[in-house]
C-alpha cells in the first residue's frame, strides 16, 4: 500500500505495519484483537470463552505464505511460539476469501483480525484469541499539505471505537 501512496495512486492507505520510508508519515489507527476462525463443526468453534493460544497447537492452520504477507505469517508463528506449540500447516492462501473458504472446507483454522468476522462466511465460526492484538496504520506522504487528506485521517480516527491518536512522522535515521 505504501507504494501506491508514494506513486500517487492513493492519498492515504491502511496497512498492517507502519512505514519505514522517510517520505511517508504514519499514524496508528485501530487496535483490534485477533480471532481464531474455525470450521463451524469444530469442537472449539462455539465455546463461550475466548480461545486460548494453546488452541493453535490443536488444529492445522491455514497460513498466509511468508512471501506474500511476512508480517501476518510471522505474527501467527510468534503466537504459536508464545503458546509453546508447534504449528501444523493445513494449507496456505493469499487472500482472506480463500483463507475463509479453506477453513469452511475443514483444512484448518486461521488467525486473522477480529474485524474479518464481518465477512460472515457460511461454515466458519470465529472466537476471540486470548491476549492478542493487532494494529492497523494510516500512511500518507509526509509532505502532503492537502487539507482533505488530513481531515480524512482525523475523521477516520474519530469514527473508530479504539483510535490511536498519536501521529508518527518519518522514522529517525
Amino acid at each position: 500500500m505504501s507504494d501506491g501512496v508514494l506513486d500517487g495512486r492513493f492519498d492515504i492507505a491502511v496497512q498492517r505495519l507502519p512505514s519505514r520510508d522517510a517520505r511517508l508519515a504514519t499514524r496508528p489507527w485501530w487496535n483490534q484483537p485477533l480471532a481464531l476462525f474455525l470450521p463451524s463443526a469444530h469442537p472449539l468453534a462455539h465455546a463461550p470463552d475466548p480461545a486460548p493460544l494453546t488452541a493453535l497447537g490443536r488444529i492445522p492452520l491455514v497460513l498466509w505464505p511468508r512471501e506474500s504477507s511476512p508480517h501476518s505469517h510471522d505474527e501467527i508463528l510468534a503466537l504459536c511460539d508464545q503458546a509453546g506449540v508447534t504449528p501444523r500447516i493445513g494449507a496456505r492462501a493469499r487472500s482472506v476469501q480463500t483463507v475463509l473458504a479453506l477453513v469452511a472446507a475443514g483444512f484448518g483454522g486461521a488467525v486473522m483480525p477480529d474485524s474479518h468476522r464481518a465477512l460472515r462466511r457460511i461454515g466458519v465460526a470465529a472466537r476471540p484469541l486470548t491476549g492478542t492484538n493487532t494494529t492497523l496504520y494510516l500512511v500518507w506522504r509526509a509532505d502532503d499539505t492537502d487539507p482533505l487528506v488530513h481531515r480524512f485521517k482525523d475523521t477516520l480516527a474519530a469514527l473508530t471505537s479504539r483510535p490511536c491518536p498519536t501521529d508518527h512522522g518519518p522514522p529517525a535515521r
